[in-house]
């Protein structure tokens, strides 16, 4: 029986007194590692599939559950298929997911370092909507965190902006266009020179 207490001690570890993780985890949420990846797919790959197959919804039941689920679907899905279209497989049931979860209060029950990864699917849909709610809980984050944890939560929250601004400009990510086998416009030709990719 897969245990959701092995995803979070995995992502997260011990947090300190300051509600963070160490700097090895922090680091390497954010810089692409292909021996992470790896690290990834050889120990979660079958959890993965069960999460996007909801054969794992009796962990909804419990904040750290539900923020485990989102995690496989979200940024496991996105080491484990770097690069390629299934990356993004996941990303319609793990913005569901966390949207149930706001709704029963369970991100409220979250450190705030937890809280910020379970409102991650939102910065990574492609709807307006989605991107100006994310933005609101990020910035709801940032604002109810204080000291060195509500420094790190800014970071969050620029981020956040970041994603919204490139939806509000294209309407879609751009850097996902050649996973995705979609073509792109001459104005996100010239934005793909030098703009972000968030890893993918």
């Amino acid at each position: 029986m897969f245990d959701w207490k092995e995803i979070l001690d995995f992502w997260f570890g011990e947090l300190d007194e300051h509600g963070l993780p160490d700097s090895e985890h922090r680091t390497r949420w954010f810089r692409p590692s292909r021996a992470f990846d790896q690290e990834i797919r050889r120990r979660f790959i079958s959890m993965v599939l069960f999460a996007s197959e909801d054969g794992l919804r009796h962990w909804r039941s419990v904040p750290g559950g539900a923020l485990a689920e989102i995690i496989l679907l979200d940024q496991f899905t996105r080491q484990i298929h770097r690069g390629g279209a299934l990356a993004f497989d996941n990303d319609k049931l793990a913005i569901k997911l966390c949207k149930s979860a706001m709704r029963s209060g369970h991100d409220m029950a979250l450190p705030a370092v937890q809280r910020a990864f379970l409102y991650m699917p939102l910065q990574h849909s492609e709807r307006v909507e989605d991107q100006k709610l994310s933005v609101d809980c990020y910035e709801q984050l940032a604002s109810a965190t204080g000291g060195i944890a509500g420094d790190f939560m800014e970071s969050f929250l620029q981020s956040a902006r970041d994603h919204r601004e490139i939806i509000s400009r294209f309407g879609r990510f751009p850097h996902r266009n050649k996973a995705l086998k979609r073509s792109s416009t001459p104005e996100e030709e010239v934005y793909l020179e030098s703009g972000k990719r968030f890893g993918q």
